[in-house]
């Protein structure tokens, strides 16, 4: 009997059904840019609502070429639950209202026998930062498999082992996918780094800390990116995820920026915001 992962999601953060999930992400694939001439090894891609970060994550998902892909490994932040490590998911497939997406096995073998590494579904109860990026998944690479991982805490030491890991799954057909919002502004985030003034000075706050992350990542460099971290106290909710592609990555292609905003400029809330950005990776040649 096939073990599924059914949806948390559905009717929520994206559409409840078939038909109207597929023209909700196929309208938001349709304002992307042509998708890249060479294929990616990797996208930062946002993991909110599809109202609020949908149009960001198209603009990455739509620079894939499905002939380039037949593995995603989604390395997602876990938002409801603590722990040391990377946790995956031993299940046959994830179901959407699209249907299933079938997960790698072989993969996840390969990825156990790290000592970080473990099977653990706890983590994946109500977790949303890995199960948005299934309908986008199942559009553009629909015959892809999928590695499904949530990141827990990791110490500078972790990232570098936990990388090795992900470093044996690297061939000419997988594209890793990191799944993170930028930063999260506002009383309600904890996060007050300069008073909520109005509109602009809220937006040209938030841009100039979102964009020394963002140049970090596109550079390529791990250790740079999470000290911006620690030193600015930017929320940003999928840092290890990020940091840990990035010491996988070790600045072998830099990133290419192809999409930021925020809330403010989706809602109109400069009191409380969260940013988007969309960066694809080229495969070192």
């Amino acid at each position: 009997m096939a073990h599924i992962k059914r949806s948390d999601l559905a009717g929520s953060w994206y559409a409840g059904d078939g038909p109207r999930l597929r023209r909700q992400v196929d309208d938001l694939l349709h304002t992307a840019r042509a998708a890249h001439s060479s294929p990616l090894i990797g996208l930062i891609v946002p993991h909110a609502g599809y109202v609020y970060s949908g149009q960001a994550a198209a603009a990455g998902y739509g620079q894939l070429n499905a002939a380039h892909y037949r593995r995603v490994v989604i390395l997602a932040p876990s938002h409801f639950a603590a722990f040391r490590g990377v946790a995956v998911l031993q299940v046959d497939a994830f179901e959407t209202p699209l249907g299933l997406v079938p997960v790698d096995s072989g993969a996840l073998d390969v990825l156990l026998n790290s000592p970080l590494y473990r099977s653990d579904p706890e983590p994946f109860h109500a977790e949303h930062a890995l199960e948005i990026q299934l309908p986008f998944l199942q559009r553009v690479l629909p015959a892809v498999q999928v590695v499904p991982a949530l990141i827990g805490d990791l110490t500078s030491e972790d990232l570098t082992t936990a990388a090795r890991a992900l470093e044996q799954l690297i061939d000419g057909t997988t594209l890793f996918v990191v799944s993170s919002d930028f930063v999260h502004y506002g009383r309600r985030f904890g996060y007050l780094p300069f008073p909520a003034e109005g509109e602009e000075p809220v937006r040209a706050g938030v841009r100039a800390l979102d964009m020394g992350a963002i140049e970090r990542a596109c550079a390529g460099e791990a250790t740079a990116f999470e000290r911006y971290v620690a030193e600015t106290g930017a929320t940003i909710c999928g840092h290890l995820p990020i940091a840990l592609f990035l010491t996988m990555h070790a600045r072998r292609t830099p990133g290419e920026l192809l999409a930021y905003y925020t809330s403010l400029d989706v809602a109109g809330d400069y009191e409380h915001c969260v940013s988007y950005a969309s960066i694809a990776f080229p495969r070192s040649s």
